[in-house]
């Protein structure tokens, strides 16, 4: 049933991580009683202090684990009511299908946005097909300059060029957001998640281990959330898409045969052009101001979300043990 979590009762990333965090505490275990037997009060000393850092295991565990059964699932619900409310349908139909996890409220909603881009690429291709064609022609009598179609028509198809050219580019940065959050949702607690705890149970690599856990919680959580909540917020594309369906399916029946194999037909659709010039231009315009929503879901929406969640990363992996300035003079050290 959609909206209806349908998680297994534990999942396997938290049975992994939980095994780890237990190892952990075994091994402390054992070093307090050799110290112990041996007297070794600097080790107990240490030992204890290590007692703090498995606990700090058990809540990372436990906070992963409530984001993943709660906290997913409120952020859901937020964000139907907000999309509802800013009028952004195509967001409110993706909270609803995916409550419980904010990961593929965005990757849905971001299948749309894709999807309505291609539909204009697919309008702008289909108005611009005879009118390239008609700027290559050129009329040459005997005794003057050959007179090319170019004059004409050289502006508005280098227009439809660069309308294509940026919603190609709006694809590319889509479909990366897109493959971010797919991949943060099948990697980042399976896999991040207990490598970070893995490495944070040893001193020597704590650094390392904080710095991997906070990625990994930040990647699977903040990212996602930060990007379904701004684009909740902000002005959506839902309208605009709405309104490209009626327009490709006006362009796609009037241009339905673009075959201009005869004089005839090519006069055809010289006339049809100059009939539909308000319409295209209309058509145009509505798609060149359509651009900038465009660009804020695809570059600055998900640049804010990264700041935010890059913010999360280096506040938490302090918390955690990673000494980021020190991560970096060694890396400028080795370059």
């Amino acid at each position: 049933m959609s909206g209806i979590p349908t998680w297994p009762l534990i999942p396997n990333w938290v049975e992994i991580s939980i095994l780890v965090a237990l190892m952990s505490f075994f091994v402390t275990v054992l070093l307090q009683m050799v110290a112990k037997a041996f007297n070794l009060q600097s080790l107990n000393m240490w030992v204890r202090a290590e007692y703090a850092q498995v606990a700090v295991s058990f809540l990372i565990i436990f906070f992963a684990f409530s984001m993943v059964r709660a906290g997913n699932l409120a952020i859901g619900d937020i964000t139907a009511e907000v999309a509802a409310a800013s009028g952004n349908i195509p967001l409110n139909a993706a909270a609803h299908m995916h409550l419980e996890d904010p990961s593929r409220i965005g990757q849905a909603y971001l299948g749309t946005l894709i999807t309505c881009e291609s539909k204009m690429y697919y309008t702008i291709f289909a108005l611009n097909f005879f009118v390239e064609a008609l700027s290559k022609k050129s009329v040459d009598s005997p005794g003057t300059e050959a007179i090319a179609g170019g004059f004409a028509f050289t502006g508005i198809v280098s227009l439809y060029h660069y309308i294509a050219n940026n919603l190609v580019y709006l694809a590319v940065f889509n479909y990366v957001q897109y493959f971010i959050l797919q991949f943060s949702e099948y990697v980042m607690l399976p896999v991040f998640l207990p490598i970070g705890l893995i490495l944070r149970a040893f001193p020597i690599t704590r650094g390392a281990g904080g710095l991997i856990t906070a990625f990994s919680l930040g990647f699977a959580f903040i990212f996602p959330i930060s990007y379904v909540l701004i684009v909740a917020m902000m002005p959506n594309a839902g309208a605009i898409c709405s309104q490209v369906d009626v327009m490709k399916g006006e362009v796609e029946a009037t241009h339905s045969d673009p075959c201009m194999n005869s004089e005839g037909e090519q006069m055809e659709k010289y006339y049809q052009l100059k009939s539909e010039s308000g319409r295209t231009r209309g058509i145009t315009t509505f798609f060149e101001e359509s651009l900038n929503i465009f660009f804020l879901q695809s570059m600055i929406y998900p640049f804010v979300a990264l700041i935010i969640t890059f913010t999360f990363i280096r506040q938490t992996s302090s918390l955690m043990g990673a000494d980021l300035a020190e991560i970096g003079r060694g890396l400028m050290k080795i370059i």
